[in-house]
């Protein structure tokens, strides 16, 4: 089509081009011809003459021929040229064809991102156009499906595609890793290949049903792998359709094996969730948002019934016909589907019998992932028995509350208003009544009289303020002694005549107020609305009447001792207030025979008796005289069995009157009673509880009637006495019990101290002052940190101990100056109840341990180094001399030394054995009078060989009144020894010693000065220490315990050895000596 198309557009331009080249070309040569042929023949007819003319038509005839005759090869070359523009002009078709053909080379050959340029505008441009915008659809539509492809490849869940026939024509790589099967084997087989035939009667139905309606499926079953195991998978199955018609089915397999063991651990949980519930002995509810019951335990199935799944929650737990918020009641469920949170709440409801039921109901939500409450769990408990005890002991503490209440009053106060109007207005608080008020009643004229009153008009009290006794209400309860009580006056029928019933008062109570056998008064509490007095509002009452009714006789009683006190003025100014001071003094009092002193002359001079013995009872029922006053008993123990009347009063915990002893043989009495004219006897135990700690006997000559006054006013003395006794015996217990341990603690050497729990120390025994340093006054409100904090090591003891540990450790402490090492050992004080409330620790001082293992360390070391150097040599020179080495003067040498080698060690032995016995206090020194000059001569004349040999001098300047001194003689000479031979050694040739002698009172001073090397300042501080020599040590042979044993011999004569030295320049050694007698040692007065 193109090419004709190609041919057709070639010849239309030749011709075109031909035509416009040719027409023209002869046009313009024939009018040019025809324009030179007419000027010609212009010409010839003005010069040719006209008979020549005619040849020259002729000739422009031919001449006209000849040119067309040339036109012809210029019309050839104008074809030509015609026919090569045609070309050109074709040229840009031909292209575009060109590029077309090449383009779709390159896409056959797969490149896709080929583009053709247009080239025109025409019908080639236009198919270009197409084809490029096909070119680049259709590498769209490659890309997509490679994506497809490649999303295919990397699903994670197996995918088959199968046919009409259910064969499968396609899977992905999922499909060879889930089940192993390669492509190549699926490729072609049947779906129901890969089956048993129990999940393919299940895969048939559903791909048939589903297939039917042209919908896709979902569907669980096992597959079977390669290896032949069973794969649990979860198939979604979709047709394929095309143009309305299902080409194929697309499944995808979702491996499903850890679905299936989810729903496996899902559906045991389940059950063993339910088998939790089941074992819930409480019932549970689970309960809906349209409060229906979804769920329930077997509890619940037993209280409620089988029949409860899908009732409302109200109708089942509480058995009512509408929910318990319209009854006003909380709703559990309301509160957990609005606020999300744990609600609880104890529900009031009756049971089918009619009973009150209590139920604590404890409601739990249920969410959703979303965090929405979609349910409720809810637990009741039947606290029905707990509530009722709840009540009741709520009940009981309130009546204690103000029984209580009532008793601090009634003790607070010993002035009869203070205690009846607090009374009145604490009963009016506690019973919420309105008023009330309170008639004491005239024993004399038989007559109540409203002494104090509240919430009454004063026109009302002076009306009925006054009542005889059996009249109107208070008349008749303080009459008969019943308390009356209403809850509405003016309808109770009991109540026929009163001002009360028509003053509007509605609740109403008389509580009577007795004392002891008597009606003392009466309280009237009333209260404007009706009232319902409970049993137990008016158990209390009786009670508060009671207890005011003994208050108001001690009050009276305690009026009456202080006017009875204050008449008997005159005889005893003391006795007046002994009553009052009672209280008071035994309460401060710490020594029992002043307790039993004080009671007995209040007791005697109160019942004025002539005689008054108190008997302490002792083990068992033994009694023995403690105090005595009027008379001497000859026994003074009871024994228990007998028939005297104190053992019959701690027998029966009461009191025995004998009126006259004379005539009555009930009870035995002393025989000095007879003889005294004793007849009337009262013996009163003395009371603690239950316990009889002793008895008073109080006797008369007079016969007697012991009044009930006396007997009550007794009894109040005894009682108190009791108390107090029982004090002062603990008191004095505790202080031997204290003295003991003080002394047992003070006694032992080590220190012990307390600490309470906030580490201050509150006590220490001496032992701990003396370690410490402290006064236990010093220590004593100290927190323990500020005294010992330097802790080696680990936590400190005491904060161990604090918390409940046993510790141990050791710490050092600065006092003074002084550094000690202290070992503590720590526990903790606890209480009754488990808690630590301090803590003891036992302190030894270790310091002097330390040091003694630090020179036992030094000790074995110096000695062992000491002693090894002179055995290397005398063992060395030996074996050389056994062997025969050496001979003649040399070995004469070596047995010089291997002498003084030996010397030097016996020196060293002796040395040790002289500061081992001194320090253990085996050496005993002898007492003699000793001649210092005699020592230092004959110390001269022994060190005199090695003084010449040095060239050194020794002078020595000892006064007559200091040449004598008392100790013992052969130690002043080895301490003076020992000095004398250091200076020679320790000093260059031609140095000097000076010794000088001098007495000051009752001490002799030795000084012995030398001139030679000197002690260095670091070395001076550990001269005396044993083996120590200093830097020197080198240079001479020694063992460094001469010094040290000199201090020993210094202290043993209590004196003092003072050192000084500056190197170069010399040494000082000043020794202190006291003089003493022989014998006693004693100054000689010099």
């Amino acid at each position: 089509m193109f090419r004709t198309k190609i041919i057709y557009k070639l010849l239309l331009n030749f011709m075109i081009f031909s035509i416009a080249l040719l027409i023209p070309l002869t046009l313009s040569l024939n009018k040019a011809l025809n324009d030179l042929f007419s000027s010609e023949e212009r010409l010839e007819q003005k010069y040719v003459p006209p008979e020549h003319l005619g040849s020259f038509d002729d000739i422009h005839n031919d001449f006209r021929k000849e040119i067309y005759s040339h036109l012809l090869s210029i019309s050839f070359y104008s074809f030509f040229v015609a026919f090569l523009l045609s070309l050109f002009m074709t040229r840009r078709f031909s292209r575009s064809l060109q590029s077309l053909h090449e383009g779709a080379e390159r896409v056959r050959d797969g490149n896709l991102d080929e583009t053709v340029p247009v080239y025109s505008d025409d019908e080639i441009g236009e198919v270009t156009r197409v084809f490029n915008d096909m070119i680049k659809s259709l590498k769209n539509k490659t890309e997509e499906l490679e994506k497809k492809d490649l999303y295919v490849k990397n699903m994670m869940d197996a995918l088959w595609v199968v046919d009409e026939d259910n064969r499968i024509i396609d899977i992905n790589p999922a499909f060879t890793k889930l089940l192993g099967y390669e492509k190549g084997d699926a490729i072609g087989s049947s779906i129901y290949d890969y089956v048993d035939d129990e999940n393919a009667r299940r895969l048939e139905f559903e791909l048939e049903t589903k297939r039917a309606a042209g919908r896709p499926s979902t569907y669980e079953l096992s597959m079977i792998a390669k290896d032949g195991t069973y794969v649990p998978v979860l198939i979604t199955g979709a047709p394929v359709i095309r143009d309305g018609e299902t080409i194929s089915k697309i499944g995808i397999i979702k491996d499903f094996r850890e679905q299936a063991k989810l729903l496996k651990e899902l559906s045991e949980s389940k059950d063993h969730l339910e088998t939790i519930m089941n074992s819930i002995q409480d019932t549970m509810l689970i309960i809906d948002r349209q409060y229906n019951v979804v769920r329930a335990n077997t509890a619940s199935y037993k209280k409620y019934g089988y029949d409860i799944i899908g009732k409302k929650c109200h109708v089942v737990s509480h058995m009512g016909s509408q929910p318990c918020w319209l009854n006003g009641e909380d709703c559990p469920l309301q509160h957990v589907f609005s606020e999300n949170e744990v609600f609880r709440i104890i529900h009031e409801h009756y049971d089918e019998t009619g009973r009150k039921r209590y139920e604590e109901i404890v409601a739990s939500p249920i969410s959703d992932a979303d965090g929405n409450v979609v349910e409720v769990i809810e637990f009741l408990r039947d606290i029905t028995e707990r509530k009722l005890y709840e009540d009741k002991i709520d009940k009981r503490n309130r009546e204690l509350l103000l029984l209580n209440s009532i008793a601090t009053i009634i003790h607070r106060s010993l002035k009869a208003k203070e205690v009846f109007i607090a009374t009145l207005d604490k009963l009016i608080e506690m019973l919420n009544m309105d008023g009330g008020g309170f008639f004491l009643l005239d024993e004399n004229k038989r007559v109540l009289n409203c002494l104090y009153h509240r919430g009454i008009a004063e026109e009302f009290v002076r009306e009925a303020g006054r009542v005889k006794l059996g009249d109107d209400i208070p008349g008749r309860v303080a009459l008969t002694g019943e308390l009356i009580a209403t809850s509405d006056i003016s309808t109770d029928r009991r109540i026929s005549h009163s001002m009360l019933k028509h003053s509007g008062i509605k609740g109403y109570c008389c509580i009577p107020v007795k004392g002891k056998e008597r009606i003392v008064g009466v309280f009237c509490l009333f209260r404007f609305k009706e009232h319902l007095f409970s049993e137990d509002d008016v158990r209390i009452l009786r009670s508060v009447g009671e207890m005011t009714g003994l208050a108001l006789e001690n009050i009276r009683l305690y009026e009456k001792m202080r006017d009875m006190f204050q008449t008997q003025k005159n005889r005893r100014e003391q006795e007046q207030k002994s009553l009052l001071e009672l209280s008071s003094y035994l309460a401060a009092a710490t020594d029992m025979n002043e307790v039993i002193r004080f009671a007995s002359e209040l007791v005697k001079d109160f019942l004025k008796s002539d005689i008054l013995l108190f008997w302490e009872k002792q083990n068992s029922t033994e009694l023995i005289l403690r105090h005595s006053m009027g008379i001497e008993l000859k026994d003074n123990i009871i024994l228990p069995g007998s028939s005297y009347p104190e053992i019959y009063c701690i027998d029966n915990l009461t009191y025995a009157i004998v009126k006259d002893i004379t005539s009555e043989s009930r009870f035995a009495h002393p025989n000095e009673f007879f003889d005294e004219g004793i007849h009337s006897i009262l013996s009163f135990p003395v009371l603690v509880g239950d316990r009889c700690l002793g008895v008073f006997t109080i006797a008369s000559k007079a016969m007697r009637d012991f009044r009930e006054d006396e007997i009550h006013f007794l009894r109040i003395i005894t009682s108190i006495f009791g108390v107090a006794l029982e004090r002062s015996n603990l008191y004095e217990k505790r202080i031997i019990d204290r003295g003991l341990a003080e002394a047992i603690l003070n006694t032992i050497s080590e220190g012990v101290c307390t600490v309470n729990s906030e580490g201050l120390i509150t006590s220490a025994n001496r032992s701990a002052e003396r370690i410490l340093g402290y006064k236990a006054t010093q220590l004593i409100g100290r927190n323990y940190l500020t005294i010992f904090n330097d802790w080696e090591g680990g936590e400190c003891p005491v904060f161990l101990a604090l918390n409940g540990k046993q510790a141990s450790g050791e710490v050092t402490v600065y006092h003074d100056g002084m550094e000690s090492i202290l070992h503590f050992n720590s526990l903790p004080l606890i209480d009754t109840q488990g808690r630590v409330y301090g803590a003891v620790q036992v302190i030894r001082d270790i310091t002097r341990e330390k040091e003694v293992s630090r020179l036992k360390t030094d000790l074995i070391r110096s000695v062992s180094h000491e002693f090894r150097t002179p055995l290397s040599a005398i063992l060395g020179l030996t074996e050389m001399l056994m062997d025969h080495v050496v001979t003649g003067e040399k070995a004469d040498r070596y047995l010089q030394t291997i002498y003084d080698e030996g010397l030097r060690l016996s020196d060293m032995v002796s040395d040790l054995l002289d500061i081992s016995r001194i320090e253990s206090g085996k050496v005993k020194l002898k007492e003699e009078e000793i001649d210092l000059r005699s020592i230092f001569k004959s110390l001269s004349e022994n060190f005199q060989k090695r003084l010449s040999e040095r060239s050194i001098s020794l002078k020595m300047h000892i006064p007559d009144n200091t040449r004598l001194l008392t100790g013992d003689s052969e130690r002043i000479r080895q301490l003076l020894t020992n000095l004398i031979d250091n200076s020679i050694k320790y000093s260059d040739h031609e140095s000097s010693i000076d010794i000088s002698v001098r007495k000051d009172r009752d001490c002799v001073i030795m000084k012995i000065v030398d001139t030679g090397w000197g002690i260095s300042p670091k070395d001076l501080p550990h001269i005396g220490e044993r083996f120590y020599r200093g830097k020197h040590g080198a240079k001479t042979k020694g063992t460094g315990l001469g010094l040290s044993l000199c201090k020993e011999i210094v202290e043993m004569h209590d004196g003092r050895l003072k050192i000084e030295s500056e190197p170069g320049k010399g040494t000082r050694i000043t020794i202190y000596l006291p003089s003493r007698r022989k014998h006693n040692g004693e100054s000689d007065g010099n």
